[in-house]
């Protein structure tokens, strides 16, 4: 195993020869906790919605990314590998599970830049700051690319600062049909970043209408990046396994915080 670890708060991780586990584990044919709960777990904050099937994992501070293209692991087979809390599916990968687009960590590029009209904008990482950004490609070049980001080509953008991105949702290859989702997002005013999925099929344009109604999100600005889904769909959490979803699925892209 090689890692590189910034300030103890971002890793990229490339996992090398490690045999697959046998283990048992709680998927996600336990009951998700019903509408209107919340936890507060330590610093992460946790919602559950009944529609969509959705749960919300707030927190502070940054998240790691695990890309490893030559042999994936499941979202628990890497918590047991490392004490992740929690772990969702990351970006679009192709069929040779190299990351579909750019890929930048810590200036080092692993994938180059892919024209498709999916893939629209960019998702920064910040880790010297706490900072993410969702700029379109328009607004972005490779000499932003520092050894304290991690950037990665995806879309599309849903929302920005409480406004349906409508075009680039219409411009998207499945936007407005109905599959699971994964999104990657984030609140300035008070330095939130949240992963999100959905365990119940949508339109992209129908769900941001649904997370905009949402209190949690009340007197905020609330951007939105959509991140691969369908069957890619996965969310893992030690300490609420109910919340467990796809977890046996080996994934080259995943996103986690500890």
């Amino acid at each position: 195993m090689v890692r590189s670890l910034f300030n103890g708060v971002l890793m990229f991780v490339m996992v090398l020869g490690l045999s697959n586990c046998t283990s048992h584990m709680l998927t996600s044919d336990r009951p998700v906790q019903p509408e209107g709960v919340s936890e507060q777990d330590d610093e992460v904050l946790i919602r559950t919605f009944e529609k969509y099937g959705m749960t919300i994992i707030g927190f502070k501070g940054n998240f790691e990314i695990i890309y490893d293209p030559t042999q994936p692991l499941s979202l628990y087979q890497t918590a047991e590998n490392d004490p992740y809390s929690y772990l969702i599916n990351g970006s679009y990968f192709e069929g040779s599970r190299i990351h579909a687009g750019w890929l930048s960590i810590f200036g080092d590029q692993h994938a180059p830049i892919k024209d498709d009209r999916q893939l629209s904008h960019m998702a920064i990482l910040d880790t010297s700051l706490g900072y993410l950004d969702f700029p379109g490609l328009d607004l972005w070049d490779s000499s932003m690319t520092g050894t304290s980001t991690i950037e990665f080509q995806t879309g599309p953008l849903v929302i920005y600062e409480n406004q349906i991105d409508t075009l680039s949702i219409k411009a998207s290859i499945n936007g407005m049909t109905s599959h699971l989702r994964t999104f990657l997002a984030y609140t300035e005013e008070d330095g939130m970043k949240y992963f999100i999925i959905t365990r119940q099929v949508g339109p992209l344009d129908k769900i941001a209408e649904h997370l905009l109604s949402l209190p949690v999100f009340n007197n905020k600005a609330l951007s939105v990046m959509n991140l691969d889904g369908g069957s890619s769909t996965a969310l893992f959490s030690r300490e609420h396994p109910e919340l467990n979803f796809n977890v046996n699925r080996p994934l080259p892209i995943l996103l986690g915080i500890r």
